[in-house]
């Protein structure tokens, strides 16, 4: 059985296939049943996904334990995050049902347990079971969603719903997205990156021509804490009302993914009764759609997709011992490795990332001329052969850095280091909210992707935050 942490692991043909599901079971489809155990973990507060989860499972003949919020659970002793999912692993639980305020969290959960877990929002990063529901109301309502013109309105910055409503409207044809937010509350930039459809940006819903208005609640919870975060909450939180005038002679459909926040509130009441209020179905979908999921779970019907990993190498140059190699130089070692090609300048970065300080055996010649770059740094460790962790270190800051390892005063091998598609306890992410940031004490490993290598871009393999070679921190 298969985890769902991010819509990205199911294919279109899988989305399909639970939404088409889901709309049979609406109908009055028989109910399977699998005796089984769900762990219903919700660290945060929750209505609608953690009641529809349970009652999808009740239906399908599951028993359910858990929490929902963390008082009265050892989790306000301090316990970590890890040491609560192998206790409900150990009491049976088949499938764990997460919701936690850090981003990664579930991904972490996926990682350390043999069982599927489901994603049920991870701080401000993804909520995927959202979006498959959101899917199937559009399916519902319009047959297609393939051509559609859709509006994303509101907190489109912690919104989790609209980051995953994203990624998965990714695998449809000719969307366009209406991105309809104040300049605070913008979508971060990596979520609609490689959207294969067309994006416009705006501040007003009446800009946006659209067959569906998807509103989100301004999330307070997310803000900043104290008079800072509380003065930007109040300058946003009015800013888009909807209500009938606004969508007279209008056949858009309105969607939302609640609650709505009554106090300052998005949606007026009185859009309830028109035709446009998607909102109401919507919501009733979730537990059609989450026993749907669960079915497919319990059944295998899930693909297990992993990225396949492809291990760091070693690009072999040519080697030409030249007499003038065995002139003396300010940089000639013996035996040892030698890192030429470094960028004027870089060389003491170089240094940093190596953490080698002035007790150490090295040479260093700065500033020296070079065919290649004009100018040029080199770096060399007499008696030493760097480690394949070292390397990498030095592909991730100097990617034109090529390493000659030397040996009785002759270049016995000559490259450079191709760095591998995961890069373990090596490189920090810095977003503050990712499960693995060191206060937060929950011992997740620092872990990244490589996207790509020229130009490198990482992306933390838990909350996906991207950061760019002049952004990279090491351990």
């Amino acid at each position: 059985m298969c985890s769902l942490v991010s819509i990205s692991d199911l294919s279109r043909a899988e989305i399909l296939f639970i939404i088409n599901d889901a709309l049979e079971r609406k109908k009055g489809k028989k109910i399977d049943h699998f005796p089984g155990v769900l762990a219903s973990l919700f660290y945060e507060s929750s209505t609608r996904t953690r009641e529809s989860t349970e009652c999808a499972a009740h239906r399908l003949g599951m028993h359910v334990i858990g929490f929902s919020g963390i008082e009265g659970t050892s989790v306000q002793k301090g316990e970590p995050l890890a040491d609560t999912l192998r206790m409900y692993r150990g009491f049976g639980a088949n499938v764990i049902a997460l919701r936690h305020p850090l981003e990664g969290a579930a991904r972490y959960a996926a990682d350390i347990l043999n069982i599927p877990v489901i994603n049920c929002g991870d701080g401000s990063n993804l909520h995927p079971t959202q979006t498959l529901l959101d899917l199937m109301t559009i399916i519902e309502k319009r047959g297609s969603i393939d051509g559609l013109c859709i509006a994303l309105v509101g907190d489109l910055k912690y919104g989790r719903t609209v980051h995953s409503l994203v990624a998965g409207l990714k695998m449809f044809s000719n969307i366009t997205l209406w991105l309809v937010a104040p300049d605070s509350l913008k979508m971060p930039v990596h979520f609609i990156e490689q959207f294969p459809g067309t994006i416009h940006h705006a501040h007003d819903i009446a800009e946006a021509d659209v067959d569906i208005l998807y509103m989100t609640r301004i999330q307070r919870e997310r803000f900043p804490q104290g008079p800072e975060g509380e003065f930007e909450f109040d300058k946003v939180s009015r800013i888009y009302q909807l209500t009938p005038a606004v969508l007279e002679g209008k056949r858009v459909g309105v969607m939302h993914p609640l609650p709505r926040y009554k106090h300052r509130i998005e949606i007026s009441l009185a859009v309830d009764s028109l035709h446009n209020a998607w909102y109401i179905d919507q919501a009733e979908n979730g537990v059609f759609l989450r026993e749907a999921l669960l079915s497919s779970m319990m059944l295998n019907k899930i693909s297990r997709r992993k990225n396949e990993f492809i291990p760091g190498a070693w690009k072999e140059l040519s080697v030409k011992n030249h007499p003038k190699d065995a002139q003396e130089t300010v940089y000639r070692i013996d035996n040892g490795t030698l890192i030429d090609h470094i960028h004027a300048g870089k060389g003491k970065d170089v240094l940093s990332v190596l953490q080698i300080d002035a007790t150490a055996k090295f040479v260093y010649a700065s500033n020296i001329s070079s065919k290649m770059h004009g100018r040029k740094d080199v770096v060399g460790f007499p008696d030493r052969e760097l480690t394949e962790r070292e390397l990498s270190k030095v592909a991730l800051v100097e990617p034109d850095a090529t390493i000659n390892i030397i040996r009785d005063k002759k270049v016995h091998k000559k490259g450079k280091v191709v760095l591998p598609s995961i890069i373990d306890g090596l490189v920090i992410c810095q977003n503050p909210r990712c499960i693995t940031y060191r206060t937060h004490n929950e011992f997740a490993p620092q872990k990244f992707q490589v996207v790509s290598h020229e130009p490198l871009l990482l992306k933390c393999y838990y909350c996906e935050v991207p950061v760019e070679r002049e952004k990279i921190k090491l351990e």
